[in-house]
């Protein structure tokens, strides 16, 4: 898995529907990775919504599941 993912000053020119934050399971849908994974190799792509709730976005998910 290859950590080079768009740079995040780029997020500003993404299509609004890939800046939505994916819940866990969806992350793991859309990427084909577990979360587990996600978390451990990408700790700086994981948002944290709440004190207990995490996600990843939807266009570095889909990035993911291209590599």
């Amino acid at each position: 898995m290859s950590k080079n993912l768009p740079a995040d000053a780029d997020l500003s020119k993404w299509p609004v529907e890939l800046l939505r934050i994916a819940e866990p399971e969806e992350a793991e849908r859309l990427s084909g990775v577990s979360w587990e994974t996600l978390k451990r190799i990408l700790p700086d792509k994981v948002v944290q919504m709440s004190e207990r709730r995490r996600g990843m976005r939807v266009g570095h998910c889909l990035y993911l599941g291209t590599k």
